[in-house]
């Protein structure tokens, strides 16, 4: 597929700025087009003397807290309202509702159950938040984007999750092209303890317990999950054996020092088994995944204009993947991983009527718990080590509002990465950015940027027995947006940002030396837009529709995965004691001209629709039904026909129709 391929994307560009302002839409026609469409975010918007009064404020577009209609970037927000009335019961399950946002999941148990490959704006790089801080780091190209959906499986303790798309190395570091997900946690409240059982189809099973509360300054937090797994049947009736038990349990504990100085410490495990069949290669597999978290934040307001943030954080990873060949189940096959990784940040702000500055100092140190092969010694002999890796980065942004109507956006932040004796040296590397913002009227603002990226190679791309290459060195480019955002009335919003991500270094698996390596000249293209309303005191809706164009070497993303358009919905509907929901998707796959005449899908069109009831008969309880894919479609994201088989059907099918009943009571 050919770069010149995406021209269209300027033209979509014109027809829809030209649609908005013929329309310049009665209130009454807003909220009938937004019934229609339904969408996925649900809080009012305003402009000027207008402010987005239900709207959670917005941390990750510039890393300070600000009102979404202010952030100008493409960024979009899963509230925790969201998540309890549509039962999103993972972090896949809420992006998956965000526009731009796309997974590549092998099927839907086992290990598919738990991996997940997501996609921002067509690239895999990424960075994953939890409370503005890394979860893990130096994962790099091919790495980052595989994420554990069970990661944080307790949503009840999830206050939002944001999605900034496009570039942020300036204000992120390392990773930051596609995109950067910043799940947001809750803060203890006063005293509740709430119990959350639920059965399904598939051997589904999910038990969940939250209790927190407040004694004068001290406030406290703690939970424990447990999700099972079983068999999942495709669309097509097709049973894939599989299973997954999954356990999550972690506290939190948090003092107020003053009203404007508070102390907090968190502590989060995961540990998560699974076992299957893969139909595709015809064996059984094995694995498992842990995770241990601590992390500690002290945040102080000194004054009216400055704010200062601490954090650290430590995280130890363990993986481990086998297949089996043999009717014995001795693993013939098997990879593995084991992680630390210390980080640590610094953060000051500040800020006025016409200026906001924002710098700060982030370290970051992943060290390899396994021994692994590193050259040889002066006398010729093999030796292994322990490889580590680090970087030290230094950032700072300012956004001046020059004019009433004008602000100016710059930022700037220098890497310095160091490695081990074994590993070649990587250079420094200086990120920038800039953002000029006009508000043309109270209600419409237009606004056009560049963010750099810079991506270090992964301790997997550098080092893994099977694919790795230390010769590899880091990615780097840029991303152009230009971005528009109109509100029609003090409860709907309209964004629309288009943006060309171009890689002048770039890091891919070569298909022909089985090893990772480097490439260039990649481009990604395209555009998302979204609508936000509130419809009246009952019905809240919002439609994302995300159009791109992927030309990236060394990806296969490329090859027919990715979509050319994707709508994505939701509409909420509450009425006293009874809640109804509906969310999913309508995925419209870009064939590859190289293999497009191959079948190596089930569908390159098709829509996913969920339906979510809630019944509460009382305040403190609730019962619920969820239902997926409720047409019982046959879809997949991951395939093997165009690789080798090329035989329709050796494809990795997703779950078709599931349904999950549950009961939640406070006590």
């Amino acid at each position: 597929m050919r770069a010149g391929k995406c021209r269209g994307s300027g033209a979509y560009l014109f027809y829809i700025l030209l649609v908005m302002r013929r329309i310049r839409m009665k209130k009454t026609l807003v909220m009938t087009m937004a019934a229609v469409l339904t969408g996925s975010m649900t809080y009012p918007v305003m402009a000027e003397e207008y402010v987005f009064e239900m709207a959670p404020v917005v941390v990750t577009a510039n890393r300070v807290n600000e009102n979404l209609v202010d952030a100008r970037a493409d960024i979009s927000v899963v509230t925790s309202r969201q998540i309890e009335k549509l039962h999103l019961n993972t972090v896949e399950d809420a992006l998956r509702t965000v526009p731009g946002t796309q997974y590549l999941n092998y099927g839907g148990n086992g290990l598919n159950a738990n991996l997940s490959g997501i996609r921002i704006n067509g690239s895999k790089d990424i960075i994953l938040l939890v409370d503005g801080v890394r979860v893990t780091d130096f994962n790099g190209a091919n790495n980052s984007g595989y994420m554990y959906s069970s990661l944080l499986n307790n949503m009840d303790n999830v206050e939002r999750i944001e999605v900034l798309r496009g570039s942020a190395g300036a204000l992120y570091g390392s990773g930051a092209k596609g995109g950067v997900i910043n799940i947001i946690t809750k803060n203890p409240g006063e005293k509740k303890t709430t119990v959350d059982i639920a059965r399904g189809t598939g051997g589904r099973e999910i038990y969940k317990l939250t209790t927190m509360g407040r004694v004068g300054k001290f406030s406290y937090m703690a939970y424990y999950d447990k999700l099972l797994i079983g068999d999942t049947k495709s669309g097509d009736g097709r049973l894939w054996p599989g299973h997954t038990h999954t356990l999550s349990d972690g506290v939190k504990f948090a003092y107020d020092v003053t009203d404007k100085h508070s102390l907090s410490l968190s502590y989060d495990k995961m540990k998560s088994r699974y076992r299957g069949y893969d139909f595709v290669y015809s064996n059984r597999y094995h694995g498992d995944y842990k995770s241990d978290m601590l992390t500690l934040q002290d945040k102080i307001s000194i004054g009216k204009h400055w704010d200062n943030q601490f954090t650290y954080r430590r995280n130890k990873v363990k993986t481990n993947y086998f297949q089996d060949y043999d009717m014995n189940a001795q693993s013939n096959w098997g990879i593995s991983s084991d992680y630390t990784y210390d980080i640590i940040g610094e953060q000051v702000s500040f800020h006025d009527e016409w200026n906001r500055l924002t710098f700060g100092v982030d370290y970051s140190k992943g060290r390899d718990n396994v021994l692994r092969a590193a050259g040889f010694d002066v006398n010729g002999n093999p030796v292994k080590t322990n490889h580590w890796y680090e970087n030290y980065s230094f950032y700072i942004q300012e956004d001046w509002n020059f004019l009433p109507r004008w602000s100016l956006s710059g930022g700037l932040r220098h890497d310095r990465p160091e490695t081990d004796q074994y590993t070649a040296d990587f250079s420094s590397h200086t990120s920038k950015s800039y953002r000029l913002s006009y508000e043309v009227t109270p209600r419409d603002t237009v606004y056009a940027g560049r963010n750099d990226f810079y991506i270090l190679p992964g301790l997997d791309v550098l080092y893994i027995p099977q694919y790795g290459n230390a010769k590899v060195r880091p990615a780097y480019g840029h991303t152009d947006t230009v971005g528009y955002s109109h509100v029609f009335s003090d409860t709907t919003m309209f964004t629309f940002n288009w943006f060309r991500t171009k890689d002048e270094q770039s890091i891919g698996y070569d298909t022909s030396s089985k090893k990772y390596k480097n490439f260039n000249q990649g481009v990604s293209r395209g555009w998302n837009a979204q609508l936000i309303s509130q419809i009246g005191s009952k019905w809240s809706a919002n439609v994302g529709w995300a159009h791109l164009c992927s030309n990236v070497p060394g990806d296969n993303f490329s090859l027919g995965y990715s979509p050319k358009d994707k709508l994505t919905f939701d509409m909420i509907y509450h009425n006293k004691k009874f809640t109804g929901g509906l969310d999913g998707f309508y995925f419209i796959r870009r064939k590859n001209p190289v293999n497009g005449d191959l079948k190596g899908w089930p569908d390159d069109k098709y829509g996913i629709y969920n339906l979510s009831f809630n019944y509460e008969p009382r305040k403190d309880f609730n019962f619920y039904l969820k239902i997926n894919n409720i047409f019982d479609k046959l879809w997949a994201e991951h395939t093997d026909v165009i690789w080798s088989d090329h035989t329709p059907g050796t494809w990795y099918s997703m779950p078709g129709r599931t349904w999950l009943f549950g009961v939640k009571m406070e006590v």
